[in-house]
């Protein structure tokens, strides 16, 4: 959408939002700048089960009553949404047996799109020990992709 907003929006069958009672409304609390027409017909036409919005440097979306099950994204991107959870995932994958960088630096960093690719890579782990190896040169790319690492070379 420009100037560092984004929004993500879609439809997933698992998604429990456009049928739930009652109805929720999926632009409520939304920014100025959310393309509203699109999204409006895509209500009408029920091919709307989740809107998210990136703005400031952090997701959001319309808060859902605690009894709503899943939007089809909310499993992976709630925990992008929040700060606090988006550390808790982070934890998982970094070595906290190293004491700097901390996590909490670590995403700081990518926030503020300055990631040392290096300092992450040191210290990711895989979830489980039986997995394989992590692929960290995918994972630097991906990084590098996203502007996490600041801005890229021009190709």
């Amino acid at each position: 959408m420009g100037a560092g907003r984004f929004v993500l929006y879609g439809e997933d069958e698992a998604s429990d939002v456009k049928w739930h009672e009652p109805l929720i409304d999926m632009l409520a609390g939304g920014p100025d700048w959310l393309p509203y027409d699109e999204l409006r017909d895509r209500l009408k036409g029920y091919e709307l089960g989740c809107v998210y919005w990136y703005e400031n440097g952090a997701w959001a979306r319309t808060p859902y009553p605690d009894d709503l099950g899943d939007d089809g994204l909310d499993g992976g991107m709630s925990d992008f949404v929040d700060r606090h959870r988006t550390l808790g995932e982070l934890s998982n994958y970094v070595d906290d047996t190293a004491c700097e960088p901390s996590a909490d630096t670590l995403l700081a960093d990518a926030e503020a799109h300055r990631l040392k690719p290096g300092l992450l890579l040191e210290r990711l782990r895989p979830t489980n020990p039986d997995d394989e190896p992590l692929d960290l040169s995918a994972v630097a790319r991906a990084l590098t992709l996203a502007g996490l690492t600041g801005p890229t070379a021009a190709h």
